[in-house]
């Protein structure tokens, strides 16, 4: 029951293709007048990471419920704006943090919250092929940001699994900045957070790499577990979750959508995020110091 209505972009001729190899009825590059359609209920929105806060204010003030690419803004004070907007005009931001869909880290949830396991190190390294500062499109016309947005994925699974809501001894190293696009190409970050039982998180992510990369590796007080790319090992390399491919959102966009319709509760809303928003500010702050 879902049907694309519009798709906006920056360049007509691209996006007239893209809407016609998806089917969907309009496309133009005046997003306002894509928002003005009483046909639309629904902004998705996955613009470039630097645009994402303000598109998604305007789809608000518009009166659209938004679902809205990770990260929804690049501050802290962006990302609260987005939600106290939404709550003022009474309509919901689901972020799609999608490690939140993963099955493997969504067991990972299940058992610390079942209290079957207590999570005492979390270490993450993700490796995106960027060197060239091209996307599944081509070329990019802007360049993407290691800490607000990769880093994000790998702090907001720590938080989640491990049920916490605040970090503390933050630590972040930058390696160097790529020569003609300007981006961080290395990261390196730590800190520790004081749930039920004290728990040290460590994630590095590279920019510099041929292949993806995504692994997280969970040690508790009965196990090990390491996610990767998907799939979840248990001690000593048991397959514990197959997992779909990290590509395959049918689990978060469908409880998104439902949430939509039934007016329910979901693992992806906006608010639920700023714990994770917060903590990378910290980050980055503990960086320029």
């Amino acid at each position: 029951g879902v049907r694309p209505v519009w798709a906006v972009g920056r360049d007509p001729d691209r996006t007239g293709m893209f809407a016609q190899r998806w089917g969907i009825e309009h496309a133009g590059i005046d997003i306002d007048r894509a928002l003005a359609d009483p046909a639309v209920d629904v902004a998705l929105i996955c613009s470039p990471n630097g645009l994402h806060a303000a598109h998604a204010v305007s789809a608000l003030e518009a009166g659209k419920d938004v679902i809205l690419e990770i990260p929804i803004a690049l501050s802290e004070a962006d990302s609260q704006r987005i939600v106290d907007v939404a709550e003022q005009s009474g309509r919901r931001v689901f972020a799609c943090h999608t490690m939140r869909s993963f099955a493997g880290i969504r067991y990972m949830r299940d058992l610390v919250a079942s209290g079957s396991e207590v999570i005492t190190q979390v270490t993450g390294f993700f490796a995106i092929p960027r060197r060239n500062n091209e996307g599944f499109a081509g070329t990019r016309t802007w360049v993407d940001d290691l800490l607000w947005h990769h880093a994000c994925h790998l702090v907001d699974a720590t938080l989640w699994v491990t049920g916490n809501v605040d970090i503390a001894f933050p630590s972040l190293l930058r390696g160097s900045d790529h020569p003609d696009f300007g981006m961080t190409m290395d990261l390196s970050m730590s800190f520790g957070m004081g749930g039920d039982a004290w728990c040290i998180a460590s994630h590095s992510l590279t920019y510099n790499a041929s292949a993806l990369t995504w692994q997280m590796r969970f040690c508790g007080s009965q196990g090990d577990y390491l996610f990767d790319t998907g799939r979840l090992f248990g001690t000593g390399g048991d397959l514990l979750v197959e997992g779909a491919s990290i590509r395959d959102l049918t689990f978060q966009n469908s409880q998104i959508l439902q949430g939509l319709r039934a007016g329910e509760p979901t693992d992806f809303e906006a608010r639920d995020v700023l714990a994770t928003m917060r903590a990378l500010r910290q980050l980055e702050e503990a960086g320029n110091r």
